[in-house]
């Protein structure tokens, strides 16, 4: 045997080794993930987790800027079916509550506040919503994949909304294969940019 070939061999296998590790096992698919998502957070009264929000406009992505995303950090109290509130302690403390029905954006350094319809301006809130409740009547609204990746630790939900929306071009839930914990939520918009809560510290 050359030594081409008693190089190669090994590099061969430990390829092989890594793909199979990184490939989805059998039991990985839709259904396993959801139901997990929806025994660990279905039935809560109410959660909390420490929160991360990237905004990434499409100027950004598009430049290949998306480093100098817009960065808040806060906490967040969900408590089912809508009502959500995001306390936001960085870059500048604000404050936004909804039922579901009402947006309320709370600015305490300007003494400011503003009211709106939540089904015009809180449609970002209601999709984590739904999400926060175990991804809540997702098979009705949506078609939803698993997407191939290389993390072992994780499964990445893919999630097309059927019939299209008008806003919305396609939902990624990052979940923690350990104990179905959401990791991340990212909400792509039909126009390039997305929002993204990475979420950690669930109580």
């Amino acid at each position: 045997m050359s030594s081409r070939s008693r190089l190669t061999i090994p590099l061969l296998l430990f390829l092989s080794s890594f793909m199979f590790v990184t490939q989805a096992l059998p039991d990985d698919n839709v259904s396993t993930v959801i139901q997990g998502i929806r025994d660990r957070y279905g039935d809560a009264a109410g959660i909390t987790a420490e929160y991360t929000r990237e905004a990434i406009s499409k100027t950004m992505a598009m430049l290949g800027a998306a480093d100098r995303k817009d960065i808040a950090q806060g906490r967040l109290y969900f408590k089912p079916p809508h009502s959500l509130r995001l306390e936001q302690i960085t870059p500048q403390e604000e404050l936004l509550l909804t039922d579901g029905q009402t947006l309320w954006w709370y600015l305490p350094l300007k003494k400011e506040a503003y009211k709106y319809p939540a089904a015009e301006f809180g449609h970002e809130l209601r999709l984590l919503s739904d999400i926060l409740m175990g991804i809540r009547d997702t098979r009705d609204n949506f078609q939803i994949t698993l997407k191939p990746h290389s993390e072992i630790n994780t499964y990445h939900l893919l999630l097309n909304p059927d019939p299209p929306w008008i806003d919305i071009d396609h939902l990624e839930v990052i979940v923690l294969r350990e104990d179905f914990a959401i990791k991340q939520v990212e909400i792509h918009n039909k126009v390039g940019g997305l929002s993204r809560f990475i979420l950690s510290g669930w109580q």
